[in-house]
């Protein structure tokens, strides 16, 4: 059998080829609460993650009750930041040592090269840490997808953005019920919308796309990963694992097995570095960059960008400290809020879309204590609101 007739019988088999105008409330099955899904934990009775998925009644607070980790936790970690550090400039010359804590910075001033904090532990190889990061900022845009396909353009395969959203908002559910690291959402989001960018897809396999994006990221990110027959049984018998192998094989190869993408929460983490490691900060900032994932405005665009987005509006939320100094502006990658344009547009459009968004996420919201006053989610959207209200008057005011 030549190459061409396989790839022929492999979208035959998994309807990833083809798109057709069908409703998706009748073919997506979602996934059922967490109160009436405990035949869950009869896939696998030795699986000590799906044993804790049983103990859980309700949804953990990610702030307070973090789920368990088999590796080191640094959305968690919090680090004592050095108070003495080097001050750099533009061109990399040490002008002088400090005791000065990196907030005291003026707008003015130069950056520290606050990877030196990272030095007695070998595993932060923090001499290559610009590198690295250097080479995050050009591989971002090279996988990226190729177009944000849920605005009408002169191509025909089109998905709505209510689509688009009950899906990721039905990945962000069994995210959390498998306990997978957050890295694992958002490469799952970015091979589906590379995905989804350049194939037809028929609408009663959107969910078999979604829950094998999930399987793929799952692979690459985590350690000990859900089973196969896991991801069957969550789909609620809408993909077999069969169907999940065949769509896996397909869409690696339409995707030319380039995973390695730099994930957001690289780009958060190193502005939390800049931040102080602030624990509330980071946490807010970690449900915005969540939402923007989410929203469909924000197809397409780099996740470095969209991860100084969400920081720069958390720390407006908390209001500790509102200046964006050289420090922030040299680890967000050059973004310069108050000259720039294009990214103050791009806040005030997820803080409008945080105030009245366009499409349902109900699972996000409950995931960040939608309800609950001193909860993430309604201290964002307090925010959002009050800035909308005021025409974000304070959004970029110093």
């Amino acid at each position: 059998m030549n190459t061409n007739d396989e790839s022929s019988q492999i979208q035959h088999k998994t309807g990833l080829s083809q798109m057709e105008s069908i409703p998706i409330g009748k073919q997506l099955k979602p996934l059922k609460k967490y109160s009436d899904r405990g035949a869950l934990v009869e896939v696998n009775a030795n699986s000590k993650r799906i044993n804790a998925i049983k103990k859980d009644n309700g949804r953990t607070n990610p702030t307070t009750q973090p789920m368990p980790r088999v590796r080191k936790d640094l959305d968690n970690l919090d680090r004592n930041t050095s108070k003495k550090r080097r001050i750099y400039n533009d061109n990399d010359d040490i002008i002088i040592s400090t005791n000065q804590n990196n907030d005291v910075l003026q707008k003015d001033s130069p950056w520290f090269k606050l990877d030196e904090q990272d030095k007695n532990d070998p595993s932060m190889v923090y001499e290559y840490s610009d590198n690295i990061f250097e080479y995050f900022y050009k591989r971002e845009s090279e996988l990226l997808p190729l177009r944000n396909y849920t605005v009408k353009t002169e191509t025909k395969h089109t998905i709505r953005s209510s689509v688009r959203a009950i899906l990721i908002d039905w990945l962000v559910e069994v995210h959390e019920k498998f306990q997978c690291f957050p890295e694992t959402l958002y490469l799952a989001i970015n091979i589906m919308d590379r995905f989804l960018a350049a194939n037809k897809v028929n609408t009663d396999k959107l969910q078999l796309l979604a829950v094998t994006s999930l399987f793929i990221a799952a692979k690459f990110e985590e350690i000990h990963l859900p089973k196969l027959a896991e991801y069957a049984y969550i789909t609620d018998g809408a993909a077999t694992k069969e169907d999940i192998k065949t769509a896996e094989l397909y869409m690696l190869t339409k995707l030319k097995f380039e995973l390695a993408w730099p994930n957001p929460m690289n780009f958060l983490r190193r502005l939390s570095k800049a931040d102080g490691y602030d624990t509330e900060t980071r946490n807010i900032s970690k449900y915005i960059l969540e939402f923007a994932f989410c929203c469909p405005n924000f197809i397409g665009e780099k996740p470095s960008y969209i991860s100084a987005i969400a920081f720069f509006i958390a720390r407006r939320i908390t209001s500790k400290d509102k200046t964006w100094d050289n420090n922030f502006i040299h680890y967000s990658g050059g973004i310069d809020p108050v000259n720039d344009i294009r990214f103050q547009s791009a806040c005030k459009q997820l803080v409008n879309e945080i105030d009245t968004p366009r499409t349902r996420l109900p699972s996000l919201k409950m995931k960040y204590n939608e309800g609950d006053p001193k909860g993430i989610h309604d201290i964002v959207l307090r925010y959002c609101t009050m800035e909308v209200d005021h025409s974000f008057s304070t959004l970029f005011a110093l």
